[in-house]
């Protein structure tokens, strides 16, 4: 049946006919018609053709030979077009829904010899794009001997000349040294683009290298995707011969040419059955659901019950804002984990990239900024031209970055995550290229004391090489001290060995094909939900649940806010960002219970991770001051600075250098204990704004 209609192009255009009349196109074709030439594409659901198709098996013979098919529906619309708009040089017959059958659906890495010229939809994240240029579709060529214009179909790659002029027969003249001229004005062309898809990170398995393939777009579908876009693309694989110079080569290049695509929204891509959903909301009514939730992030490792249920919240993060005038304001949840060697930092972050909807993973030692943010590249890909190049946190836009040695980074490379990390966009200028790509992601950082270990005696900003204006992006930052401590580390090495037994008797199991094996230490490594399941679990409330605060919760988040801000008048108290933080922190976890409402619960968990994180890096004297955290000087130190250093300069205009012990007098008659003045007067040393020329002589470095 497929072969008698391949067989006879007159049969497939009779049921291009019957398919555009049965199912409702001729109004569309109506339509387009009347706006031709500015709408060029008729769209048609693979869902109608398979419905015709099960009679006589079109929908067969399309999917194994799909630009015959095209090709001849495409001349169906052009006759059927010609009575109202004439000539109609282009247009497109494009198919939609071909993703909703699984015998079309391949991964990039699937795509083989045999797929070649069939019809199939691939889905993945765009990495690069070109510009949009004209390609030349029909080129017209003027005879040098008899002016004849000899037009002539154009595929990609090498310009195809006429053999002969079509004129030659007719002119009766001698063609023997014809030569023929290209006549832009006279041919047609058509917008081209290449865009680079990548395999999504998620769905590879470890140690193996993301694929990619080249998708070429055409007329009214270019210039619409770009890094960092998640799509699903509908077409046909092709085959390009390779050269090497003028040779050719027997291997061939294949790639993607687009009929159409498909963006995906949120976590589109994460298939949830009604199965799944009975289970997702039966879990949600689970009492203490987020504790539940925070007990299978890796219960390998001991502790951490804090950073665990905050990690779990950081997953579900919370409302993104869009205001009237197009101000917004993020959602999602950034955190910084600062702490000693050997605490479990780095496998903390592995795991929520594993059990997050959409994760990417980087390190910070081997990353630039270009690898994290956007580049402007020039290679290949783009036959010469500057293209961009989408980084990590492009690529894990509306989803979860996770960072490991953040420390690591140059300061230039950390200062370009400045824009990504609050406005969660990141705009490029370079080559000429002007482009503004979304950000939208989490952030989980990790990053070691410069140090070695970290030093309980001073602040965070003095033992992390960070600029401040980046650290105060983070909602939450986890001190993670190893301390000595008899009882905490029996319990941890009681963990450790007890897992690494669980381990052995697990691959002991495996290599004697034993899987009715009771284990009785396995319940204490076992997570109550599995990531699976966390994982439906929180693309579920991400893509379906936006709570609101009620009333009680904005009373008690208020409340709070000004309780905390009302301290010793001399420090600094949090600021409106760390309420933000707050706010954060409260919508995800009424998102971790499905709840639409923001509840005073939800409001009092945030508030004591807050106060939690806040008491490690930023107390001073039992007050919380800010500065501390920002800048390492406490505001009351700062004053004392200011003071000490006004004194010095005071002294020197009248002697040449400030004795110490004046120095310590005056500032004893201005308020500051000797105790203080002689630390004010280490730091400015430390700070290289003062330094000791002589013997407790003191000068300013100018």
């Amino acid at each position: 049946m497929i072969t008698s209609l391949m067989d006879d192009p007159e049969k497939i255009k009779a049921g291009w006919m019957r398919i555009f009349s049965e199912f409702g196109y001729l109004d569309r074709i109506n339509k387009l018609s009347a706006m031709y030439p500015e709408e060029k594409s008729l769209y048609v659901s693979f869902r109608d053709i398979s419905e015709y198709g099960r009679s006589n098996g079109f929908d067969q013979g399309l999917a194994e030979e799909p630009e015959l098919f095209i090709s001849l529906g495409e001349d169906v619309l052009k006759e059927m077009m010609r009575h109202d708009r004439g000539n109609v040089t282009r247009i497109n017959l494009r198919i939609t829904d071909i993703s909703e059958d699984p015998a079309f659906r391949k991964e990039i890495r699937q795509l083989r010899s045999p797929d070649i010229g069939k019809l199939l939809s691939i889905t993945g994240i765009i990495r690069k794009n070109t510009e949009v240029l004209p390609r030349l579709q029909i080129a017209a060529f003027e005879c040098s001997v008899c002016g004849e214009i000899n037009l002539v179909h154009q595929e990609r790659g090498k310009l195809d000349e006429p053999q002969e002029c079509q004129g030659k027969l007719e002119s009766g003249l001698d063609h023997s040294k014809a030569k023929f001229r290209l006549k832009p004005d006279l041919s047609e062309f058509v917008d081209t683009q290449k865009v680079e898809l990548q395999e999504n990170p998620e769905t590879l398995e470890g140690g193996t290298q993301p694929q990619r393939i080249a998708v070429i777009m055409e007329d009214d579908i270019t210039g619409r995707l770009f890094p960092g876009d998640r799509v699903t693309i509908d077409g046909i694989l092709r085959a390009e011969q390779k050269r090497a110079g003028n040779i050719m080569l027997t291997e061939y290049d294949i790639f993607f040419y687009a009929l159409h695509y498909k963006k995906s929204k949120e976590l589109e891509e994460i298939n949830i059955s009604t199965e799944d959903e009975e289970k997702i909301v039966e879990l949600s009514h689970t009492p203490n659901i987020i504790d539940v939730l925070a007990t299978s992030i890796a219960p390998t490792i001991y502790g951490m019950e804090m950073v665990k249920t905050t990690l779990v919240l950081q997953m579900f993060g919370g409302v993104r804002k869009v205001m009237r005038d197009g101000t917004t304001m993020r959602g999602d949840i950034h955190i910084l984990m600062v702490g000693d060697p050997g605490t479990a930092k780095s496998q903390l972050l592995k795991y929520m990239t594993e059990i997050s909807p959409r994760g990417v993973f980087a390190f910070g030692r081997g990353s630039s900024a270009a690898g994290l943010t956007a580049a402007a590249v020039r290679d290949d890909f783009g036959e010469g031209r500057w293209t961009l190049e989408a980084g990590a946190l492009v690529l894990a836009d509306n989803g979860f970055a996770a960072i490991d040695e953040l420390d690591k980074m140059d300061d230039k490379d950390t200062a370009a995550m400045h824009e990504a990390m609050e406005q969660q966009t990141i705009t490029i200028s370079k080559a000429g290229i002007m482009a503004t790509l979304k950000s939208r992601c989490s952030i989980l950082g990790a990053a070691n004391p410069k140090f070695g270990r970290y030093d309980q005696n001073r602040p965070i900003v003095d033992q992390i090489d960070f600029p401040p204006p980046l650290l105060s992006r983070f909602d939450v930052i986890f001190k993670i001290i190893d301390r000595p401590d008899r009882n905490n580390d029996e319990r941890l090495a009681d963990h450790v060995l007890k897992a690494h037994r669980v381990g052995e008797i697990y691959r002991s199991l495996e290599l004697n094909e034993i899987s009715d094996f009771e284990i009785p230490e396995e319940q204490g490594f076992k997570p109550a939900v599995e990531k699976e399941l966390i994982r439906k679990y929180v693309s579920y409330a991400r893509t379906r649940i936006f709570p609101r605060l009620s009333d009680d919760a904005i009373q008690v988040l208020k409340e709070e806010y000004v309780k905390t801000r009302g301290g010793n008048p001399d420090s600094i108290p949090i600021t409106a960002r760390q309420l933000e933080s707050t706010i954060r922190l409260a919508e995800a976890a009424a998102k971790a219970r499905l709840s639409p409402i923001v509840t005073t619960a939800d409001a009092l968990l945030a508030k004591k991770i807050v106060d939690y994180y806040l008491k490690d890096v930023s107390m001073n004297n039992g007050e919380l001051d800010i500065d501390i955290l920002y800048t390492g000087t406490s505001s009351k130190q700062r004053s004392d600075l200011e003071t000490v250093f006004d004194i010095i300069r005071e002294i020197k205009k009248e002697k040449n250098q400030a004795d110490i012990d004046d120095v310590i007098a005056i500032s004893a008659s201005r308020g500051l204990t000797a105790e203080r003045a002689v630390e004010a007067i280490a730091r400015l040393k430390s700070a290289g704004q003062i330094y000791e020329p002589s013997y407790r002589k003191l000068d300013v470095i100018r």
